[in-house]
């Protein structure tokens, strides 16, 4: 394992902040954390950064950040400010002692937190307890930005050079966004319609991907 340089973390800063400041800004981040960092760690890994989502407990309250691969203890967290609003937005730098990792295995870890985050997606059965409906639907709005982003970061890259869209995590994220879109244009023109006003110009780059025949990957 190497010691990360200034230069190397202000770049990385620079590719993390590509991310979260159209999506996140100024924005408390609170309970964005794996919604945030699951897509984030696709967009870094399109930009050959390549990190690991990580799941545990900041001041034992439930968390997830990104641990970037091959340095010695650095890790990334685009959500710090939902605990410490005062600081900057992302937090690159050392595993703090503020920060308690899982002991469990990385798919152990990953297959409840994907299963937590994709019930209100999909409008299934809770299977915890589920958050007032406000809540649900600011987390459902930010889920489709950062889809946005990744979608967008995607389609600018040479078909010839990257192979992200086959990728086994990638189909997993926008087969499960894609498949909240696609219902809510069956059913909720109204929400299609204000997203539409509220969110730039990509989205309908990501919308159309509901009418693609296999909504499991992006397609250029």
């Amino acid at each position: 394992m190497q010691s990360i340089t200034e230069e190397i973390k202000e770049n990385l800063k620079a590719t993390v902040a590509r991310f979260t400041e159209p999506t996140i800004g100024e924005e408390c981040p609170k309970n964005l954390c794996f919604c945030a960092c699951f897509p984030l760690q696709l967009f870094l890994k399109i930009n050959n950064i390549q990190c690991s989502l990580t799941g545990g407990d900041y001041n034992g309250i439930r968390h997830f950040w990104l641990t970037v691969n091959g340095y010695d203890n650095v890790i990334i967290d685009p959500t710090i400010r939902q605990f410490k609003p005062q600081v900057k937005p992302i937090y690159i730098g050392s595993m703090t002692s503020e920060y308690t990792p899982d002991t469990t295995s990385f798919n152990e870890t990953f297959s409840w937190a994907f299963k937590f985050w994709a019930e209100p997606i999909l409008d299934r059965p809770r299977s915890h307890q589920e958050k007032p409906k406000w809540v649900e639907e600011r987390t459902n709005f930010y889920n489709l930005k950062f889809a946005m982003m990744l979608h967008q970061e995607i389609s600018q890259k040479n078909p010839e050079t990257i192979t992200m869209h086959h990728n086994r995590l990638c189909k997993l994220y926008f087969g499960t966004i894609l498949k909240f879109l696609k219902a809510k244009t069956q059913k909720d023109q109204d929400f299609i319609r204000n997203l539409r006003e509220t969110l730039p110009q990509s989205f309908e780059s990501l919308l159309n991907q509901t009418n693609t025949a296999n909504s499991g990957f992006v397609q250029h």
